[in-house]
């Protein structure tokens, strides 16, 4: 296959229908050990037959929600494989909305414009694994034009092959920007470009080729670099009967430090009442801007003001504890390229502390690089664990031992403990696939709601500004040559969690868990 570092697939939910999320909660600073730049230790909690958590902190609790995003706070769009199948990331958060107008509004630059929907459109043409229907495409371009001028366009006939209906794209686009110049028509610079090359991409129809603005590009060069930090508050946020939620707070980011935690409804920003509306005008905030978030908290009566600076912080691959006493629990946050060496230091330092059992959380977790390393943890290396492939060929796609040094570097952990994973709505690309290695490998149960359906690689490419567009180029196949791209994987034992939940520090898929892994351990001679 192409070995160009691709990404793996985040699942673009532009369809908005559901959506939900989850995570362990922020305890207190000195209830967390930062044990290296990846992984982040919590303290030890117990946990009911009912979800309901002995300290009173919720854990992790992924609900169904109208809408979830990452706020330009956590890493936004599009982390990847780096290692054997070299795939690439794609949304799952949601895929980043059209752009809307921003910055000061000049004399169209209309050649620069259409290059950057050029470049959009070849590079879907070029690369999508699939054979692309560019007049959709088109047509949904055309639409888009309309939209923003504000005039009625005649729609041309896209009959001819890939360029010589693009030539008559040009032919509307020019027209169109004529006649607006001599309107004194204004727009900020790139924005056009920017509008209709996200218009396309979503034209694709595939949920997982998206636009992406300089913030999103830069994000996935970082993950491919190995730099695991984002800029923004630290949340993830949901909208629930038209209130808006935190249904995260990112360990040691500028939220977690000044005291947000998830559960807290957000009732004002800056002094504005935020509902499901509005709740997005939080993204819109500058780096090192502060700002009031006025939250109301579960067992407090008044509501509280609490200030944030947008900063630059890490983002923890991992986040682990001890459970009960006896289960290792090992949130995976994001596949990044250190996801392997995380995960197995949290697994020697939990076994260290007795874990007899290993629970696995990849629920709202958007996918990443290096999955393959991740199912070395497990399993011998060089084994099949799947393909992928496009419109050309396939490609067999191994487990890996690789990413880990130390006592465990070139083999998976041991001993091999009875284990279970968590998946929901919101875990895609490398998650699914590791939720997959599971099944194939009859590893331990899948527990939760079904997965995004997002196990594609995208790859992206440059368009000349900063920005970028990113094109599914592969698609997963499981062990048994099952596609489940587009449909998601279906748990074995199906748990849904609640806002409620969320609210209440109740975690039943993570309950549901436990009680699977300790009927194992039971039942061990």
């Amino acid at each position: 296959m192409n070995k160009k570092k691709p990404f793996l697939h985040r699942l673009t939910c532009f369809t908005l229908v559901l959506l939900l999320a989850l995570l362990l909660a922020a305890c207190s600073d000195n209830n967390k050990v930062v044990v290296s730049d990846g992984a982040v230790s919590l303290s030890p909690i117990r946990v009911d037959t009912q979800g309901n958590i002995a300290t009173g902190e919720a854990i992790s609790t992924p609900t169904i929600v109208t809408t979830i995003a990452p706020t330009n706070t956590v890493a936004t769009p599009t982390p990847v494989p780096t290692s054997t199948p070299q795939p690439t990331t794609s949304p799952v958060t949601s895929t980043p909305p059209t752009p809307t107008p921003s910055g000061v509004a000049e004399s169209v630059d209309k050649a620069f414009e259409l290059g950057l929907i050029k470049k959009s459109y070849d590079a879907i043409n070029e690369h999508l694994y699939l054979e692309p229907d560019d007049v959709t495409i088109l047509a949904a371009a055309v639409k888009e034009l309309a939209n923003i001028s504000g005039l009625t366009l005649e729609k041309p006939t896209f009959s001819g092959t890939v360029d010589q209906n693009w030539e008559k794209f040009t032919q509307v686009y020019n027209q169109t920007l004529d006649k607006l110049a001599a309107d004194g028509w204004k727009y900020p610079k790139g924005d056009l470009g920017h509008r209709l090359s996200s218009v396309i991409a979503e034209a694709v129809g595939d949920g997982h080729t998206y636009f992406m603005n300089k913030e999103a590009t830069t994000s996935r060069q970082n993950l491919l670099t190995g730099k695991n930090t984002s800029i923004g508050f630290g949340v993830i946020i949901a909208d629930q009967n038209n209130k808006a939620y935190i249904i995260r707070v990112v360990s040691n980011a500028p939220a977690d430090k000044a005291g947000l935690k998830a559960g807290d409804q957000i009732v004002a920003y800056d002094g504005k009442p935020i509902d499901g509306s509005n709740w997005k005008t939080i993204r819109e905030a500058k780096e090192n801007e502060t700002h009031a978030f006025t939250i109301s908290r579960p067992n407090q009566i008044n509501q509280l003001v609490i200030n944030v600076t947008k900063q630059r912080y890490n983002v923890p691959t991992v986040e682990y504890r001890l459970i009960n006493g006896q289960i290792g629990y090992i949130a995976i946050r994001d596949f990044f390229t250190n996801v392997a060496s995380e995960v197995d230091k949290g697994m020697r330092d939990l076994y260290a502390k007795g874990a007899t059992a290993w629970i696995f959380d990849v629920r709202g977790n958007p996918g990443g690089v290096n999955f393959d390393q991740v199912a070395g943890r497990f399993l011998e290396g060089g084994q099949i664990m799947g393909y992928d492939s496009n419109r050309k060929d396939r490609s067999e796609v191994k487990i890996s031992n690789e990413g880990v040094s130390g006592t465990n570097r070139g083999k998976p952990f041991t001993p091999q403990l009875p284990m279970a994973i968590l998946i929901d709505e919101n875990s895609a690309s490398a998650s699914e696939i590791v939720a997959l290695v599971f099944r194939d490998f009859k590893l331990g149960p899948i527990i939760g709601q079904k997965s995004a359906g997002a196990l594609g690689y995208s790859q992206s490419y440059p368009l000349g500004d900063g920005t970028s567009i990113s094109v599914t180029i592969r698609e997963y196949e499981s062990k048994g040559g099952q596609k489940v791209n587009r449909l998601g994987i279906t748990p074995d034992i199906a748990v849904e969690n609640s806002i409620s939940d969320l609210v209440t520090g109740r975690d039943p898929q993570l309950a549901a868990a436990i009680e699977q892994v300790e009927k194992t351990i039971a039942q061990k001679p």
